[in-house]
């Protein structure tokens, strides 16, 4: 276990949440989200003196970098990483032009534009593309201060960058942030990179470099194995808006004192823990009878709830109809980076500001739910009436606002807006959005485990599209059922061709051509029959029933 990254270990505080009630599943969600500050185990989270002291040497250099003509700022990640840098630099771009200055921040993320809702992955392993991207953005600027993200010290698209930065020197300051020590980043040999080089080898080369600076606490496993875009995503968003806003305004604050304040103000989420049970529970109610969620908000707010909407997709193998986010406004679209006529563009980048909300939503299933999280309430008061009357559910998070439902209002409410004390108004605003997406990432994930898609704290309805997941999907199923190699993949392949019937004489190429044909709950299915020694049909019929295993194992179903 000692070899194992921490980033991709299972969290032992949820290593039964799919056996627990909504409200204590909040409550273990939200423990997680205190490892980020009171750290994992014996390591230190963000709240550690040592990891405190780099966050206030990177504030010197941003703040020398805002104040040099000639100097930018760029914030590069794949995945949640490359989201949360580019919210970042949204944010921060707006406070720049207020204080009269041009915008300092850029960001990257992998796979351009799209990535930032879709999930596109083939980029993530080129370094070549990423140093090029790198090289493109900075080629008219003397001084660039580089800030690369990567969760569990692995992307190559980032390496690519951060070798980049090491090889300029006279021109690139790099900055590395991670969850894992540099002794646990990522040793595989990049096809692409030449050399056989690899991302330790970058981290290592760092580590010996003068100038460079790694920030890597320890925050712990994810709450659900693999999905960085819930702690490690919250570890840099806290990361970055303290730096960014010490370096940004005329204060004698540390990164203590803001670190404090984010964690003081989110330990208070656990005072609405009833009310967000109450949203999780219609949240997983909806998705298992075939309803829609969808959240509505302006501005970062409703960026983040695109954001979440569309990390669901490649985390849970849900579908892309499930979750979806709405902006109110052309904000997102007016914060992109330009790119060429023929790059990759999602649906979502084009239909995330519809003129008329209305026409989109008239026909959501019934009983689907519609989550506001704009400030402004009663700007989308006539779009409400209209949902109540077809009978969906709606709720509205309060964050920054003074307005009250009516007394006869039947929408129900998630008030955080007096957990935030901040005097200052941008610190306000940083924090709300962190409530934000900690209890979006809350009501999902949750909402993911009550339709199956969680077994104990591990993500089991893998989309068997490739070699790799098709070893993935084995490699869970013998983790989680104690079976060995051959009985999980003759169960993996039968559910996978949906049959009681033993396949013999079959590639996995052909394996994974078939999967075209079956998408439905493949893995859970396989899971079950080795659980149970159900066959396949008698496995699927569970399933169908009742979509959580361990109420079939426990009979609760």
């Amino acid at each position: 276990m000692d070899s194992v990254p921490f980033t991709e270990r299972r969290n032992a505080l949820t290593m039964n949440i799919d056996a627990d009630t909504v409200e204590d599943a909040a409550n273990r969600l939200h423990e997680c989200n205190m490892e980020v500050f009171y750290g994992y185990e014996n390591y230190k989270g963000l709240s550690d003196d040592e990891f405190l002291n780099k966050l206030d040497q990177l504030v010197i250099l941003v703040k020398a970098t805002l104040q040099n003509e000639k100097g930018i700022i760029v914030i590069s990640g794949c995945g949640t990483s490359g989201r949360i840098g580019f919210l970042a630099s949204t944010f921060f771009n707006q406070l720049c032009l207020e204080n009269n200055l041009p915008k300092k921040y850029h960001y990257i993320i992998a796979g351009g534009n799209s990535a930032l809702v879709t999930s596109v992955e083939a980029t993530e392993d080129d370094p070549i593309v990423g140093a090029a991207e790198l090289k493109h953005v900075s080629e008219s600027f003397e001084r660039v201060l580089f800030i690369g993200i990567t969760c569990g010290l692995s992307a190559p698209f980032v390496g690519g960058q951060l070798e980049y930065c090491l090889d300029n020197p006279e021109k690139f300051i790099p900055v590395l942030i991670g969850f894992n020590p540099v002794s646990m980043a990522r040793q595989i040999r990049v096809p692409k990179w030449s050399g056989d080089k690899t991302f330790y080898g970058v981290a290592s080369r760092m580590e010996k470099t003068s100038g460079a600076l790694i920030l890597n606490p320890i925050v712990g496993p994810e709450p659900i194995s693999g999905s960085s875009r819930m702690k490690s995503g919250t570890a840099t968003k806290v990361m970055l808006d303290t730096v960014f806003y010490l370096a940004s305004t005329n204060t004698n604050a540390k990164a203590r004192d803001v670190i404090e304040e984010f964690k003081i103000t989110i330990e208070k989420m656990k005072n609405e823990t009833t009310d967000i049970a109450n949203v999780i529970q219609q949240a997983g109610d909806c998705m298992i009878n075939n309803g829609y969620i969808r959240y509505v908000g302006s501005s970062t707010f409703g960026i983040w709830g695109m954001i979440d909407a569309s990390e669901c997709v490649p985390t849970y193998n849900s579908s892309y109809d499930d979750i979806r986010g709405f902006m109110t406004n052309d904000y997102f679209k007016k914060s992109l980076n330009p790119e060429s006529a023929d790059s990759l563009v999602s649906p979502a980048l084009d239909q995330s500001t519809p003129d008329d909300l209305w026409k989109t939503f008239q026909d959501l299933p019934p009983s689907s739910l519609i989550v506001f999280i704009d400030r402004e309430y009663h700007l989308q008061k006539a779009l409400v009436d209209k949902l109540q009357q077809k009978n969906h559910r709606i709720v509205w998070i309060k964050l920054l606002s003074t307005e009250s439902l009516e007394s006869n209002s039947n929408v129900q409410m998630i008030d955080f807006s007096k957990s935030i004390t901040s005097a200052d108004v941008t610190k306000q605003y940083l924090i709300a959005e962190l409530i934000l997406k900690l209890c979006l990432n809350t009501i999902s994930t949750a909402a993911h485990i009550l339709k199956g898609k969680v077994y104990q704290n591990i993500m089991i309805d893998v989309r068997v599209s490739n070699i790799k997941l098709f070893y993935r999907a084995i490699d869970i199923i013998k983790l989680l059922t104690g079976v060995d190699k051959e009985t999980a993949e003759k169960c993996l392949i039968q559910s996978i061709y949906q049959t009681n019937d033993e396949i013999n004489n079959q590639t996995i190429e052909q394996h994974i051509t078939a999967v075209a044909n079956n998408k439905d709950h493949i893995v859970p299915i396989a899971l079950l029959m080795c659980l149970s020694n159900y066959s396949y049909t008698q496995a699927k019929l569970q399933i169908d029933k009742c979509p959580r295993i361990r109420d079939i194992c426990t009979g609760n179903n």
